[in-house]
């Protein structure tokens, strides 16, 4: 009799271990989806970001229609009000001082994620020419870029120049 039971506590210990086994696997492969969740989300926000970004200093007089349709398509509904309020005057002011501005994202940094919010912070070159430049002059910026995930899409709510 005292084998017999024996090897019900050798079996009951063996159950143990590989029930707590599985739990831990489990966490670590939930951990691990989560993990690469979160550096999707990170890289979907870095690129809306860039985008955004280097539609705003890629412009010129010439282009600024289309420029500014792009700006406006990768914004909330409040940011895009808020282009949409200046951009008569920056058409204007853009091809008045015949303005042909260049540029990209060379950097970025995720310093903010939560749930459908994001705060991206943007380093950029370019060069920009106007009507009393003889030549490109070169420019580096950089920018804060608040994101707000809409229906799935990365969309910038916010953005300002940054020192």
């Amino acid at each position: 009799m005292r084998s017999l039971v024996r090897f019900s506590w050798q079996t009951a210990a063996v159950g143990l271990v590989v029930v707590v086994l599985l739990l831990v696997a489990g966490e670590r492969a939930l951990a691990w989806r989560d993990a690469g969740d979160r550096a999707d989300d990170q890289e979907a926000a870095a690129a809306a970001a860039s985008a955004e970004v280097e539609g705003l200093i890629d412009i010129s007089g010439s282009t600024s229609d289309a420029a500014m349709k792009k700006l406006l398509a990768g914004a909330t509904a409040e940011f895009r009000t808020e282009l949409e309020s200046q951009a008569a005057r920056l058409q204007k002011a853009l091809a008045s001082n015949k303005v042909d501005a260049r540029g990209e994202a060379v950097s970025t940094g995720v310093t903010k994620l939560s749930g459908d919010k994001a705060t991206v912070i943007v380093a950029a070159t370019g060069t920009v020419r106007n009507k009393s430049t003889k030549q490109a002059e070169p420019r580096n910026y950089r920018l804060k870029v608040d994101l707000l995930r809409t229906d799935g899409t990365w969309l910038v709510s916010g953005l300002e120049f940054v020192a």
